[in-house]
């Protein structure tokens, strides 16, 4: 069946490389200051100030080389972005990741479910409940980045903003956030993805999933994979 639009298979893999260079951009300019705190003053909530990041994690070589990266990938990321949501809300594709009623309770027994409290694989459509609120809160960190980039970026011209978000050095915290929870979601993502749907790495190339491969009809949690039910028949006969 066809599964993902090529509009949506080709910002995916944008987003890919866009958010790849601007995490190990920005994490090279960090370094270059390590800390929140301006110098001479303390600040209540980064433990590890003056402690920089490993050199393997960023990318940009120097300071400016990384600033360079960081702000081409983040026009990419921005004209990227509202291609993808211009998209979605045009094409209809927004009800399958905006949360809907009972989500919580959904979300909840997915979570039974993947620690094997429940041994039945909730019903879920395109996506479960826990994808459906990852989904819908990434591009929603990715805005409070890009708000909060642009308010470290130009602190001056946008002082207004700048100060709603506490001032420069809160700002740039936020942003710091903001960068951590996008790492975090991507992450666990991945993970799931080859742990429990792996099936779903041709579909985000191809746009074509076969529907008894998905992990309801295999009941699929992390690690656990079973044939599908037609792959069990054929067994079957040719025994």
């Amino acid at each position: 069946m066809k599964r993902h639009h090529p509009v949506v298979r080709i910002t995916h893999w944008v987003n890919v490389l866009a958010l790849t260079i601007m995490v190990a951009s920005g994490l090279r300019i960090f370094n270059a200051y390590p800390a929140f705190a301006r110098k001479g003053e303390s600040f209540c909530c980064y433990p590890f100030a003056g402690r920089p990041i490993p050199s393997w994690l960023t990318f940009g070589g120097w300071l400016a080389g990384a600033r360079n990266w960081h702000f081409a990938m983040m026009w990419l990321l921005v004209v990227n972005g509202v291609v993808y949501l211009g998209f979605i809300y045009l094409h209809g594709e927004w009800r399958d990741l905006v949360p809907r009623r009972g989500i919580l309770r959904d979300a909840r027994e997915m979570v039974k479910f993947y620690l094997t409290i429940r041994k039945d694989h909730p019903r879920q459509g395109k996506h479960n409940a826990l994808q459906r609120m990852a989904y819908f809160a990434m591009p929603l960190v990715g805005i409070i980045a890009v708000v909060t980039g642009v308010a470290i970026w130009k602190p001056v011209e946008l002082a207004p903003l700048t100060h709603l978000l506490g001032g420069y050095v809160w700002a740039r915290y936020w942003h710091f956030w903001a960068m951590l929870v996008l790492v975090v979601l991507a992450v666990v993502h991945v993970f799931m993805v080859f742990t429990v749907d792996p099936y779903s790495i041709p579909a985000m190339i191809t746009g074509q999933y076969r529907e008894r491969w998905s992990p309801e009809a295999r009941n699929a949690r992390p690690f656990v994979h079973l044939a599908p039910a037609h792959e069990d028949e054929d067994e079957h006969a040719r025994r």
